[in-house]
């Protein structure tokens, strides 16, 4: 399926399920694609939330099961044309194998209308973010100590996953 630039939005053959875990989406999917380094992260998509309600996810986002995944950039206002995101009170760490922690996972609810007072929807929305650039990622990724500082301070990109 084509998107509306013309890049295809890659599909999973039948019988394969992308079911990462948190620690796998943060270390093989964000930091390398933040890094702009070679890796699997082509076939999540990159897509901006502001122009998409969660419905119209379908054909634009990596599918699986009921979950949708794509790449955006990182943004403090999450509200579009007919709704919101609004931020539950929980934030969990992603640590990778005892060398610390490497990410945040937000959680998000999606409302039709105007804050605060939108009607809320069963859309939820995991948004994952790099948070640390010690030697967890090193490990992985030996090659890339000289441009971790380049990039540190321009993280703007998360992994998002959206299901209703």
């Amino acid at each position: 399926m084509e998107m509306e630039d013309g890049r295809r939005v890659n599909h999973l053959p039948p019988g394969f399920r992308f079911c990462p875990t948190d620690e796998e989406l943060v270390l093989h999917f964000l930091y390398p694609k933040s890094l702009r380094l070679p890796c699997y992260s082509n076939i999540i998509p990159e897509l901006d939330l502001h122009r998409l309600h969660p419905w119209e996810l379908d054909g634009k986002a990596l599918m699986s099961g009921k979950r949708y995944f794509f790449f955006s950039q990182k943004m403090e206002n999450r509200v579009l044309e007919n709704g919101y995101w609004k931020q539950l009170e929980m934030e969990e760490p992603i640590f990778s194998g005892g060398s610390g922690k490497v990410g945040v996972k937000k959680l998000f609810e999606f409302y039709i209308g105007g804050a605060p007072f939108g009607m809320k929807t069963n859309w939820v929305m995991q948004e994952y973010h790099l948070c640390n650039w010690g030697s967890a990622f090193s490990s992985h990724y030996p090659k890339t100590k000289g441009i971790r500082k380049l990039v540190s301070k321009q993280l703007p990109l998360s992994i998002l996953i959206v299901s209703p």
